[in-house]
């Protein structure tokens, strides 16, 4: 699964925290991804359990020593789209972790194990009005305040707006930040991916142009033997 195609902001109410916990299912074992998370050359995750399960199962003559799986080299297909892994003497052990996914499922389960009746008592208090609630937003000073505080003090001259509305905001500015992150993630794998393969292509290209000077090397130093073999006089040149 690509992590990215169709991400949306996910942070905030309800709805969007299951369209968040949707894009972080496996598509092998349909569970949320554990760690560690592999990310595969296409761009798709997997856990690296399910990446191992996966391989084994296209590979049904590679040898297992006991209890430890030995899984390095090989190739499989891409659960999502199909696309051929090549895996290298590694095996699956080889692919690299997708640090920013692991990260995202430990703020979601992190997030998801408050207390529904926890988030909702934590109201904070203002500190000029100790009896009122922070209820509004100063956009002027960026600061939360109350409404007090806008009507008698401070912030009566600023222009403020409710706490829910400017807290939905960030929130949706702060999902977007993620999907732009996860976003260049990818782009950064991409250019990594395609770096790896241009580095192959050049130590092919040194492998095959030493082969060819090495044998012009042996077809001049077997020429110029031949020629000293030649005895004096002989009229060969």
């Amino acid at each position: 699964m690509n992590f990215t195609v169709g991400f949306k902001p996910l942070l905030g109410d309800a709805h969007n925290m299951d369209n968040l916990e949707k894009q972080l299912i496996c598509p092998i074992c349909l569970e949320m991804f554990s760690k560690p998370v592999v990310i595969l050359p296409c761009q798709h995750n997997l856990c690296r359990k399910c990446a191992n399960d996966v391989f084994q199962a296209s590979n049904p003559l590679w040898q297992s020593r006991g209890s430890t799986t030995v899984s390095s080299g090989g190739r499989f297909r891409c659960p999502s789209c199909r696309h051929e892994v090549v895996l290298d003497r590694h095996g699956v052990y080889g692919l690299q972790r997708n640090l920013l996914v692991e990260n995202i499922i430990d703020i979601y389960k992190q997030e998801s194990s408050r207390p529904l009746h926890a988030k909702a008592e934590q109201h904070l208090m203002c500190e000029e009005h100790e009896d009122e609630k922070i209820n509004i937003y100063c956009l002027s000073c960026e600061v939360p305040t109350c409404s007090l505080c806008k009507v008698f003090g401070a912030h009566k001259d600023c222009e403020v707006a409710p706490l829910p509305t400017i807290y939905k905001r960030q929130k949706s500015e702060l999902s977007d930040g993620i999907a732009m992150l996860v976003a260049g993630n990818d782009r950064v794998q991409a250019v990594i991916t395609q770096m790896e393969e241009v580095c192959q292509t050049i130590e092919d290209n040194s492998r095959r142009q030493k082969q060819l000077l090495n044998q012009r090397f042996e077809t001049l130093c077997a020429v110029l033997e031949e020629r000293l073999d030649v005895p004096e006089g002989s009229g060969l040149h």
